[in-house]
């Protein structure tokens, strides 16, 4: 009955989310330039269709003196992505493991940056989901009267939501495929729209009905400013939010990974300074004036294509790559948060990978606080946008301004150049985040202000759990000697029976030599000689440096390795287990789990508790037992209070 269910189980589960992928096909699972377009690229593709709304919702307050500003906006920003460019590029070559800002940030301007950067990312990635598929069904009520309701609008959310996380959730491959059409139609209906544009220009000049089209009255103040400009600009560098998730992700594209990662950006830097500089020259020659239900795109589209099948296909495809854009942090994210957990800085079951070669706990954790804000928000997109960007901003000023710093200090060959562009990038990137901030500040940017330095906060205090978690945990000189003294005593005791008496199996499941280990070890030992350690080889690196750390201490323990190339850990040591049940030589078999438990109650959510769940799956097996060894850190203050005495004593 129990095989029964888990065959059903695994069937099920294989229906949702695929077959598992083996760890030697990694490689296979990832993606090459076309698929890297689609699924770190959708972000920044949707951003640039509506940039020239925001660079024209600014400049209009000028006067029909704006449309003759627009067109220099556009290239001064298309000037920004060609730096940001050669930044990322520069750090995707020194950081081919990914990380982008994060890791710049923390290797040249300290621990702080490099916190502020990461949370700066994780804040950003979380409001593009929530900003991008709340637009996306804003955009349907029109066509779909049920869904203006809140409660329904809502729900239709959190369901779009959940879809994304279950299409990444069955790997980078599946989502590539999945997005590519609607993607690279986009950007071919785009290209259209502009060529068209600019041929009927060139040989017809602008007609008056188009013009007409297109036109609102417009309010006009005294003139054009440097603060309209200023706020223009920033408005207009929307278009390059998700620019970063590729410098994050280098790890996800096929070898050479750099090289794809560099071409993936260099396509889209490309893609969105042409289409950006055509829909901004195309909107101010026929003078529109964006407005609410109708945007520059629908309004050049009306005006170039005429309501045919081009039209309904660009504006069909504009809304699909709305909700395409949460891929973008689907992809991105995860293996962000991956890189701190390898640092220590978020709980450590975010690096690993789950079934499909993806982080699976990111994926989930995305989507979970994405549709907490869905809900918080009540799906109002206008209430959450003046979140969106400012993390972006942020760590496109640490990058350049990290790069910068570096290239100062080591002076190599053509220092004075990179030195330039890196200025540039982290400057102009830091003037648009102030004017965010300063515009944006009383319409909710405060809010970003103050969770960014609560994130900083619990990323410094996981951190510190871990070191002491570590510290506790750590094999010392005296641990071994105890241990192999314990040892000696019992083979001593036990020096006139036979192994073969001995009918009960301890096996003791391991992850690393640590002194919760050791006293597990030590407790099953003084049961019975018949004791195996298991590893589950799920991390080639993790199972090396556990053959070195055993040879090295000498374990007279013997150590087996199970091999996992599904990294299904909990799943591999139970056939593991039936394999030793089946050969019927011992009465009993009992599997001794090492726990620890932790200071506080709450700090249980930094482990897996995968001792939790071996025990719950053992739970109804007949002849296997199911012991906990917990291990009790020694408390800071207890430590304290312990040196005190010692040093009363001395």
């Amino acid at each position: 009955m129990v095989n029964n269910n888990r065959l059903l189980s695994l069937k099920l589960r294989t229906l949702i989310f695929g077959h598992p992928l083996a760890t030697q096909n990694a490689e296979d699972s990832k993606v090459g330039v076309l698929g890297g377009v689609p699924v770190f690229g959708s972000d920044i593709i949707s951003s640039e269709g509506y940039a020239p709304d925001e660079i024209l919702y600014i400049l209009l307050l000028a006067g029909s003196l704006g449309y003759a500003y627009v067109l220099r906006i556009s290239i001064a920003i298309v000037l920004l992505v060609i730096s940001i460019f050669l930044v990322y590029r520069k750090a995707i070559q020194k950081y081919p493991e990914g990380g982008g800002s994060y890791t710049i940030a923390k290797a040249y301007l300290g621990e702080n940056f490099g916190l502020i950067a990461g949370a700066s990312l994780t804040l950003d990635y979380i409001l593009t989901v929530a900003v991008s598929v709340s637009s996306a069904i804003e955009n349907l009520t029109g066509i779909f009267p049920w869904l203006a309701p809140t409660e329904h609008k809502v729900l239709a959310d959190c369901l779009v939501i959940l879809f994304m996380a279950w299409v990444n959730l069955r790997g980078l491959k599946e989502s590539a495929r999945l997005f590519s059409v609607p993607v690279y139609l986009y950007i071919s209906t785009l290209a259209l729209l502009i060529g068209t544009g600019l041929v009927e220009i060139l040989l017809h000049g602008l007609t008056p009905e188009a013009v007409a089209t297109g036109h609102i009255a417009v309010s006009s103040l005294s003139g054009m400013t440097w603060f309209i400009l200023a706020r223009a600009f920033a408005g207009g560098t929307t278009a390059l939010t998700g620019f970063e998730a590729v410098s994050n992700g280098v790890t996800a594209f096929k070898k050479p990974a750099q090289k794809h990662a560099i071409h993936t950006l260099l396509i889209l830097g490309i893609i969105v300074s042409l289409g950006l500089i055509g829909l901004t020259y195309l909107a101010g020659a026929y003078h529109l004036v964006p407005a609410e239900g109708n945007t520059v795109l629908n309004q050049l589209g009306l005006i170039i294509f005429g309501r045919t099948l081009l039209y309904f296909v660009l504006m069909g495809t504009a809304a699909a790559i709305l909700v395409i854009a949460s891929s973008t942090p689907y992809a991105g994210l995860p293996i962000l948060l991956s890189l701190m957990a390898r640092d220590g800085y978020t709980p450590r079951y975010f690096k690993n990978l789950g079934d499909r070669l993806v982080y699976s706990a990111g994926i989930w954790t995305l989507f979970i606080v994405s549709s907490l804000l869905i809900v918080v928000f009540h799906g109002d997109t206008h209430t959450m946008l003046p979140l969106y960007a400012i993390g972006v901003f942020i760590s496109f000023t640490l990058t350049g301004t990290g790069l910068a710093k570096h290239v100062w200090q080591t002076k190599g060959a053509k220092w004075k150049s990179d030195f330039v562009v890196f200025c540039f990038g982290g400057i102009i990137s830091f003037l648009v985040l102030i004017i965010f901030i300063v515009t944006k500040f009383t319409q909710g940017a405060w809010i970003i202000l103050v969770i960014m330095p609560l994130l900083v906060l619990m990323f410094r205090g996981i951190r510190s759990i871990y070191s002491g978690e570590i510290q506790n945990l750590d094999v010392t000189p005296q641990a071994i000697e105890e241990f192999h003294g314990l040892m000696a005593k019992v083979k001593r005791r036990r020096a006139h029976v036979e192994l073969t008496d001995y009918k009960n199996k301890i096996i003791v499941p391991v992850y690393d030599l640590t002194l919760i280990v050791l006293e597990t070890l030590k407790y099953a030992y003084a049961l019975t000689p018949q004791v195996t350690a298991v590893h589950i080889a799920s991390d080639p690196s993790r199972t090396a440096k556990l053959l070195k750390h055993w040879a090295e201490n000498h374990m007279e323990i013997p150590l087996e390795i199970v091999e996992s190339p599904y990294r299904a850990t909990v799943q591999d040591l139970l056939k593991y287990i039936d394999k030793v049940e089946k050969k019927g030589n011992f009465d009993t078999i009992t599997v001794a789990i090492a726990e620890y438990v932790p200071e506080k109650i709450w700090q249980n959510i930094l482990h897996n508790q995968t001792g939790q769940l071996i025990k719950l799956m053992l739970l109804f097996r007949k002849n296997i037992l199911v012991t906990s060894v917990p291990y009790h850190p020694v408390s800071r203050k207890d430590a304290s209070d312990e040196s005190k005495v010692i040093l009363k004593k001395s």
